[in-house]
């Protein structure tokens, strides 16, 4: 809309505006979940919605999976194809983590989202979060 190049600074706030950590109209609070006996993961997801805290049950073969079908059950949200990747973005045990999360609507249309955080496993719930916030609006 600048009818000008952009710098990288200027490219880079606007990923971070579209992309990253989304928390409307639903925000990830906090999830704990475990390692059952037969290896799947169990647990809680905290929501906020619309200012009103909730808590989901999740249960799934991994984290991530738990979260996910916790989300699809409790929000009414269909997507599949969950499409992922991660990269840590410096060196160090304080590194931050960058985790990037594509989901299949029922229209058949990929939405991105990402997720930032200092552990691998939050960014990527984030990047789930920031995904079905994305999808819902239409993005």
């Amino acid at each position: 809309h600048k009818h000008k190049e952009l710098m990288p600074d200027e490219i880079y706030k606007i990923f971070q505006d579209e992309y990253v950590n989304i928390e409307t109209p639903y925000k990830l609070i906090d999830f704990l979940l475990k390692k059952e006996p037969d290896g799947t993961r169990s647990g809680t997801v905290e929501v906020e919605i619309d200012g009103k805290h909730e808590t989901f049950d999740a249960r799934g073969n991994g984290r991530l999976d738990a979260v996910s079908n916790a989300i699809q059950r409790e929000l009414g949200v269909t997507y599949k194809d969950l499409t992922y990747s991660e990269h840590a973005l410096e060196l160090g045990q304080s590194s931050r983590a960058m985790a990037y999360i594509g989901i299949t609507g029922k229209d058949g249309k990929v939405t991105w989202g990402a997720g930032m955080d200092t552990d691998i496993i939050t960014a990527s719930i984030q990047a789930l979060f920031s995904a079905v916030n994305r999808m819902k609006a239409g993005k």
